[in-house]
């Protein structure tokens, strides 16, 4: 009797703790859940972190006009939901960019010094309305010096990129317009009269010459 009253105790106390697991691991999977937001409230929400987020951008744009490092924020952002201490729904909101030393060269951005900077707000929801908890605050990760240097060369073959492209634009704008040019005075004056339009440094044959 006592061993089967022994037996019952333990196995009560075996259902109690699986019974208190399994509650807690319920209740920890429902707090890791994140919130869920309507599209209106993050329609809201961008809105909102977009209006605030112009003066660090021109704070950052007058750094690296005077020559200080700045970071070159992003347009994207980054939400994380979650829940508050008393239910309500927080959520940060993250951008981010490398910073730039421009009074160093490497590139139209100056050269990378290695480290990430992350601009986080915090916003909690209050009646169906955004309520700003926290004052913004910045946040780094250093990558090291190698990683410095390999973005400063990949914005570097960017500006190279670029460059071409614009000249092989500005060639093909010229010869459209030499081409439009010649189209014109061939209507005006017809075929093998009048004046031609040649290309820049090109000149007209001898044939085409006058004779002296």
């Amino acid at each position: 009797m006592t061993r089967f009253a022994s037996a019952a105790a333990t196995a009560a106390v075996l259902f109690f703790l699986v019974t208190a697991v399994s509650a807690q691991t319920f209740r920890m999977r429902m707090t890791r859940q994140p919130p869920n937001i309507s599209p209106k409230l993050q329609k809201e929400l961008s809105e909102r972190v977009s209006d605030e987020m112009q003066d660090y951008f021109a704070k950052e744009e007058r750094k690296k006009e005077d020559k200080q490092p700045y970071v070159d924020l992003q347009t994207k952002f980054e939400y994380l939901p979650n829940w508050g201490r008393n239910g309500q729904v927080v959520v940060s909101v993250k951008m981010g960019g490398v910073e730039y030393d421009p009074s160093k060269g490497g590139s139209s951005k100056g050269s990378a010094t290695g480290r990430l900077k992350y601009l986080v707000f915090t916003y909690e929801l209050e009646h169906n309305k955004w309520v700003e908890i926290a004052r913004p605050r910045w946040e780094g990760q250093y990558l090291g010096g190698r990683a410095a240097s390999q973005l400063t060369e990949h914005i570097h073959r960017a500006d190279e990129i670029k460059a071409a492209q614009k000249r092989n634009a500005e060639a093909l704008e010229a010869q459209e317009k030499k081409a439009a040019l010649n189209e014109a005075l061939k209507n005006k004056f017809g075929s093998g009269e009048g004046p031609v339009a040649y290309g820049p440094g090109s000149q007209p044959s001898s044939a085409s010459k006058p004779n002296q």
